[in-house]
């Protein structure tokens, strides 16, 4: 399983772990340390505390590696593109079409997910009761 893990600051990682007792125990880890004013593991600096864990089956930033989408998906997409615009620069909505099955996205906040993949469900945020 993947695991996106958002930070109180608004970074993200992913990490892979077998089971969720294996993702438990470092996320608690991790948020420990950073309760305890302790360092980010071995690239230094201050840890960060977790806010939220995200699971997935496959890994979020493989989202539209397979080059397709459905025609909905695009016609969708190229509707929000044109949205207000008179005249359309070819060279700029083909980079827009190219850069709809990229797999980030802009969270509207800064504690959603990263990706556009859908997770398959949140882990239970019980690192924060120790």
């Amino acid at each position: 399983m993947y695991y996106e893990i958002i930070y109180e600051n608004g970074e993200v990682s992913v990490a892979n772990y077998d089971t969720d007792e294996d993702a438990l125990a470092a996320v608690t880890e991790q948020h420990n340390r950073a309760k305890a004013g302790g360092q980010n593991g071995p690239q230094g600096g201050p840890a960060s505390r977790i806010v939220k864990v995200l699971v997935y089956t496959s890994h979020p930033g493989d989202y539209g590696t397979e080059g397709g989408m459905s025609t909905d998906e695009v016609n969708a997409g190229i509707k929000d593109l044109l949205k207000g615009v008179d005249v359309v620069n070819v060279q700029n909505l083909a980079a827009a079409v190219s850069a709809l099955n990229h797999p980030m996205v802009t969270p509207e906040s800064p504690h959603d997910s990263r990706f556009k993949m859908d997770s398959e469900r949140e882990l239970s945020a019980s690192w924060d009761k120790a």
